[in-house]
């Protein structure tokens, strides 16, 4: 029951956001009434937490265990990307979600993110790229600017979807058509950005 209603409010908080996501809404939607609903989360914010947590951590592993394998840099910010785009294949309202989350609340989803090790995710891109630009295989540019660059290039055909597809509908191609194509303009940007001449 409790993966159930997880999976509803899943749905439901992805599709309209936390602030037009009510109790009633989810205990109807997943088949039971709000007494057993709050046997399981007694606020909305509780049932936020573990959702958003389920969905940080349905990820993380995955790109935890890509940072610390020895390979070159820009093959794994590939691997990164491709892992990226198949969360956000999967979970098409994610970015605007997280935006939308940002926006309304940056306390509420740093919370739920730095409660399940985010912070330590972020401290390893940072320690790993403060290698490189030791090691002398990529430029000092300021952090910001390299996360920025990523997440801009990886989240935004997402964010754009309905535009992107009804652009790519003469050619009759979806935006999973192009995200590989999309994969090699977002490595090509990141070395410039990076790449010692």
């Amino acid at each position: 029951m409790e993966e159930q209603i997880i999976e509803t409010a899943r749905q439901m908080f992805l599709e309209y956001g936390y602030k037009n996501t009510n109790m009633s809404d989810i205990a109807q939607k997943a088949g039971i009434n709000r007494t057993s609903l709050h046997y399981y989360y007694n606020t909305k914010e509780k049932m936020f937490h573990a959702v958003f947590g389920q969905i940080i951590e349905s990820f993380l592993p995955q790109i935890q265990d890509l940072l610390f394998k020895n390979i070159p840099f820009f093959s794994k910010c590939e691997a990164i990307i491709d892992i990226y785009f198949q969360i956000f294949l999967s979970n098409p309202s994610l970015p605007q979600f997280i935006i939308g989350e940002i926006n309304r609340d940056l306390n509420n989803i740093t919370s739920v993110a730095y409660s399940i090790g985010f912070e330590n995710y972020i401290d390893t891109i940072i320690g790993i790229i403060n290698n490189e630009v030791e090691k002398g295989t990529i430029k000092q540019v300021p952090i910001y600017y390299i996360l920025m660059t990523f997440v801009s290039q990886v989240t935004f055909p997402f964010m754009a979807k309905n535009i992107i597809e009804d652009i790519l509908i003469k050619d009759e191609k979806t935006l999973e058509d192009i995200l590989e194509g999309w994969k090699a303009i977002i490595i090509t940007q990141i070395k410039t950005l990076l790449e010692v001449k």
